[in-house]
């Protein structure tokens, strides 16, 4: 089963670096914050004016951890996230700051923006 779906919160994630075994989880929030800008992008925001603004857009693969009580029963799973922010937004819309989880490919800064377009149909 493939999804794509917004989030909110933070889950655990294996750190990128394996330096140490004894390296504590991190948020995959803290993780994505970590990875350099992938790129830019100019996109409609919604509303019914169409309206658009320019889009920061960065997207890295975590491999995130289940609950801590679920740890031995789920194995960790491979995820990647998106993230897009609007770069001086028009003052009548709320900013976008999007975060989207997904099992999909995201190779490339092309991919992300297909996965960002299909959140802003909704």
């Amino acid at each position: 089963m493939r999804f794509l779906v917004r989030v909110q919160t933070n889950q655990l994630a294996e750190p990128r670096s394996k330096a140490s075994p004894r390296m504590r989880p991190i948020a995959s929030s803290a993780q994505l914050a970590a990875v350099p800008l992938s790129g830019r992008h100019r996109g409609a925001i919604g509303g019914e004016d169409g309206e658009t603004a320019s889009l920061q857009i960065k997207f890295a693969s975590v491999k995130q951890l289940p609950p801590i009580g679920e740890q031995k029963r789920y194995a960790p799973q491979t995820l990647v996230y998106i993230h897009a922010l609007a770069v001086h937004p028009p003052s009548n819309c709320v900013p976008v700051d999007w975060k989207l989880v997904t099992n999909l490919p995201v190779d490339d800064l092309a991919a992300a923006v297909e996965k960002l377009d299909w959140c802003a149909l909704r």
